[in-house]
């Protein structure tokens, strides 16, 4: 199972595009599960703080890996295998 946690803020301009990404490559690959957090509640701006993250939206892959900004779809399905097996 591969866990992304999507750091957003309802500010963000950019965070939508992140968040419609993030959802279809968990609805294409049944092993994501994917997590929304707003850095304006606790548990997201823990999150944040934690993996040192200044800005949104971010994608941290497995507690792994941090991503900044909208990704490709491509580019985040790479990603998101090297951590398939692992």
């Amino acid at each position: 199972m591969i866990t992304i946690k999507l750091l957003t803020s309802p500010t963000c301009p950019y965070c939508p595009r992140a968040r419609e990404v993030v959802k279809q490559l968990a609805k294409e690959d049944g092993d994501v599960i994917a997590l929304e957090l707003s850095v304006t509640t606790d548990e997201g701006l823990e999150e944040a703080m934690r993996f040192g993250i200044s800005g949104v939206p971010a994608i941290i892959i497995n507690d792994r890996e941090v991503l900044l900004g909208v990704p490709r779809m491509s580019d985040l399905r790479r990603v998101v295998e090297r951590y398939r097996y692992n």
